[in-house]
This record gives structure tokens, C-alpha cells and sequence, in this order.
């Protein structure tokens, strides 16, 4: 154990002392340089962005921070179910040659104004404009929403922001929202409660995405239409239908394949499996669905059930898709080394086949796990990333050296895997626990978010570069 990792350990008192010995064995093994582009202070910036980075790829990368930004609105935080400072921010990072510049391009207010608490990444729209979620807000008086998102506090908004129409020559223009919809929480139409899923768009430009929080309603996937120069609700499907719960509780967004099926995971269900430890509510330990359209509506299947073993159990983050088909995801918990797994699933003529890709360890078994008091989901809770050449990327929570979450790298060799630990992050002034799904720009550089950490506690965005 090296000095700065002993006085991390015992004391906490010398982080910056820590990084820096991180930093330097790290640039050793594995030649990748850390650094920090942002560092949030609760303020008119943001805290706690839970979402990841989106790129336009150009020069602009975008995100939400859950908290943070305007304070005239009573806004409701998450989790302890304490209210917090700020309803949430949409920011941007410019990029010009080495140089970053950040700007907070929408500051939510809350209530029956807008949004409250965007936890997902957003996504950008063919015209350049952006399209998110948030877990609250827009409160109208008719929302019937459980758990944290009650009638007081709105069940949540799909919202579209727009850039100035001239070009901005300051740090401070902000973007104008439109509300694209509200969720009404009223059962198993529309829902509430999108949770850490973005919002995907189908070749017609139809949206899709997840939600999870609405009375009679533990898992939804719903379609938004455009209709006259606004949105509708399109085809939903409930995973609460008076049959046996199918994929509940989802916290994760969809994926397309090239036919046109979405696909994603589900924390826990069904019940009719053996009973999950530590799922308080349900049997069953996640899933991996898929969701087929057909001309009577859509319907659900589900590819495979988490065995509360070595295949991992509750499955935060969703799936990714290869030209093959193959889907490639990750559990947050079990699997042989306890802090969750990275699988794959393979479609060989009409079946679907679980492969275990890795199994990762050292997870802090203390860790939050959303809905859950006990365990931890330590392992990723956000997407992989696969590149071009078949490799996969990820962060952990809660895992790690240092337990704080770190990034990884799986690379494919002699029909095997080999995994690389990229970076550990200690808890100190290069942040702690990364929620949101990484990205890879065009030149291999890595980049994302955490939620915690950083010289303020609220987070940070960082880089990783090769």
C-alpha cells in the first residue's frame, strides 16, 4: 500500500495527496491521463448530475445536473426525501482545441412550471434541439404518482429546449423549454417518473422512453407522436397489465435493433421467480425484455430472468446492441466477485443465450441502491459503450479500488475477455460514484460524469484519455 493510499484509508485527511499517486500509476499501466473539465458547485451550475454526457459530434457535449441552479421554487430532492436547493440544470461543455468552456443553458423551475430533477442524459434531435426527461414537476393537480413523486411535486415531464436564435456570445443565454409532455400518473397510460433512461428517437422520428412511478404502473415504455407541431401519446406498454408482474421496476431506456424491436432491462421481476434477496417487493431479480410492435399494440418478451446467482441480479443499466444482434449489458449486484456482471446475450436461430463476459468485484456493499435499504448496487448503473472494434466500456458505482465507482475497459481475445481498469476514483477532488452512461468521442477519448465527489460534493464531468 503506497503513502497516499494508506492516508486515504485511514484518514481521509490528504486526498489531493491520493489522486495525484492515482494519477501517476495510472499514466503507468495503462497509459490513460484523468482529468477534471467541470467541477460543480451546487449553484446556478448544477449538482449531482446523474445523467451522462451527450456530444453533437462536434464540439459541444451536453448534460443535466439533478440539482442545483434556480431557487425560487420549493423543489423536491431525492433520495432522503429532503427538499433540496435548486430544481436541476441543463448545461453545455464547449470544446475549442484544449480549452473548455461551460455554460448552464436552462435552469428548471419546477411545480406546475416545468421539470424537476432531470436524472437522464438528454438527447439531441435531427434540428439541434435537445429532448429530456425529468422525474417531477409540472404539477397540475390530477397526478395520482407513488412513492417520492407525490401529487405535490408533479409526475414528471418530457421537455424540449431550443437554442437562442442568434449566436450566443456569453456564458449566460439561455435556451427556451417547451413542456412536450406531461406525465398525468394516473395509471397505465403515460405513467410517471422517467428515471435514468434517455429518451431515444426511431427512424420517423417518433420518441421513446421509460418510465416507472405511477400508481398501478411499476414499469412502462411509451411512445410520443409528433402531431401538429406538438406531441401525443402514442402505443404504451404496461408492465402491470392484470397478469403476473412482467419487468418492473425500470430505471434504464430502450434500445433499437435494425428491425425495429426495442429492448431493455427491468431492476427487478417477474414474480413468478424464486424470491430475489433484498427485493422487498416482487419476487425476481431483473431482466432483459424485449418489446415488439404489432398492428394490435406491443407486446413484451422476456429473454431472460436473473437468477439471484453468478449471472448478477438487478440490472440498472440498459442494453446496447451490436451489428450482430448481440446485446451486451451489466447487473449492478451479485455475481461471483459481488459487485455485479457484465453479460451478453446472442440470438443463435430464434433463442437467447446468457454469456457471462466478467464478473466484477470489490464493491462497497453500504451503497445506495435506489428503492432498496439493504445491499448495494455497487457495479455499473449506467449503459456500456462498445466501440468500433468490438471493445466494452463502463463505470462502476460503487466498486473499485477505493469503492467510490472506477471505469473499465473489456477487450475481446483468443475467444476470451481481458479486463482493464482505467480509473479509480477516490472520493476526493476527481469525484465519486458515476451514474450515467460513458461516451466515446472520435479519438478514443472517454468522457462522463459522477454524482458526488468533487472540491464541493456535488460532482464533477471528467475526461479519459488514452
Amino acid at each position: 500500500m503506497t503513502v497516499g493510499q494508506f492516508l486515504l484509508k485511514r484518514a481521509r485527511i490528504v486526498a489531493v495527496i491520493a489522486i495525484a499517486l492515482t494519477w501517476f500509476s495510472l499514466q503507468a499501466a495503462h497509459a490513460q491521463t484523468y482529468a477534471v473539465l467541470h467541477t460543480f458547485t451546487g449553484g446556478l451550475d448544477g449538482a449531482t448530475p446523474y445523467g451522462g454526457l451527450t456530444w453533437d459530434g462536434a464540439s459541444n457535449f451536453y448534460g443535466t445536473a439533478a440539482q442545483g441552479g434556480y431557487t425560487g421554487t420549493r423543489c423536491y430532492g431525492l433520495p432522503g426525501f429532503s427538499y433540496a436547493t435548486g430544481c436541476g440544470t441543463v448545461f453545455r461543455l464547449h470544446r475549442s482545441g484544449s480549452n473548455w468552456a461551460f455554460s448552464t443553458i436552462y435552469q428548471f423551475r419546477g411545480g406546475s412550471v416545468d421539470g424537476n430533477f432531470p436524472t437522464a442524459s438528454v438527447t439531441i434531435a435531427r434540428d439541434g434541439s435537445l429532448y429530456g426527461t425529468t422525474v417531477l414537476g409540472a404539477y397540475n393537480g390530477s397526478q395520482l404518482c407513488s412513492g417520492p413523486g407525490n401529487s405535490h411535486f408533479g409526475c414528471g415531464v418530457v421537455f424540449n429546449l431550443k437554442p437562442p436564435a442568434s449566436a450566443c456570445k456569453t456564458a449566460l443565454c439561455g435556451w427556451t423549454e417547451t413542456i412536450t409532455y406531461a406525465f398525468p400518473g394516473s395509471g397505465q397510460t403515460g405513467g410517471a417518473g422517467p428515471g435514468l433512461g434517455a429518451l431515444v428517437f426511431d427512424h420517423a422520428g417518433n420518441l421513446y422512453g421509460t418510465d416507472w412511478n405511477a400508481v398501478s404502473n411499476i414499469g412502462e415504455v411509451f411512445q410520443l407522436l409528433p402531431s401538429g407541431g406538438g406531441w401525443m401519446l402514442g402505443m404504451t406498454y404496461s408492465t402491470n397489465t392484470g397478469q403476473s408482474y412482467v419487468p418492473n421496476d425500470i430505471y434504464s431506456g430502450v434500445t433499437f435493433d435494425s428491425a425495429g424491436n426495442l429492448y431493455g432491462t427491468s431492476m427487478i421481476g417477474p414474480d413468478t421467480g424464486p424470491y430475489c434477496q433484498h427485493a422487498h417487493y416482487n419476487n425476481g431479480c431483473g431482466t432483459v425484455y424485449q418489446v415488439v410492435s404489432t398492428s394490435s399494440g406491443w407486446n413484451a418478451n422476456i429473454l431472460y430472468s436473473f437468477t439471484d446467482g453468478d449471472d448478477g441480479k438487478f440490472a440498472m443499466a440498459g442494453v446496447v446492441a451490436d451489428q450482430a444482434g448481440n446485446l451486451y449489458g451489466a447487473t449492478s449486484d451479485d455475481g461471483a466477485g459481488g459487485a455485479g456482471v457484465v453479460f451478453q446475450l446472442s440470438p443463435p436461430g430464434g433463442s437467447w443465450a446468457y454469456h457471462l463476459i466478467y464478473s466484477l468485484s470489490t464493491g462497497n456493499p453500504q451503497s445506495i441502491c435506489l428503492i432498496f435499504t439493504e445491499g448495494g448496487c455497487s457495479g455499473p448503473w449506467g449503459n456500456l459503450v462498445l466501440d468500433s472494434e468490438g471493445n466494452l466500456y463502463g463505470a462502476t458505482y460503487a466498486a473499485g479500488t477505493y469503492q467510490y465507482g472506477n471505469v473499465f475497459k473489456l477487450s475481446q481475445s483468443n475467444g476470451g475477455w481481458t479486463y482493464t481498469d482505467l480509473y479509480d476514483f477516490t472520493g476526493g477532488t476527481d469525484g465519486a460514484n458515476p451514474i450515467g452512461s460513458l461516451i466515446l468521442d472520435g479519438n478514443g477519448n472517454l468522457f462522463g460524469t459522477t454524482a458526488y465527489g468533487g472540491a464541493n460534493g456535488d460532482g464533477v464531468v471528467f475526461e479519459i484519455t488514452p
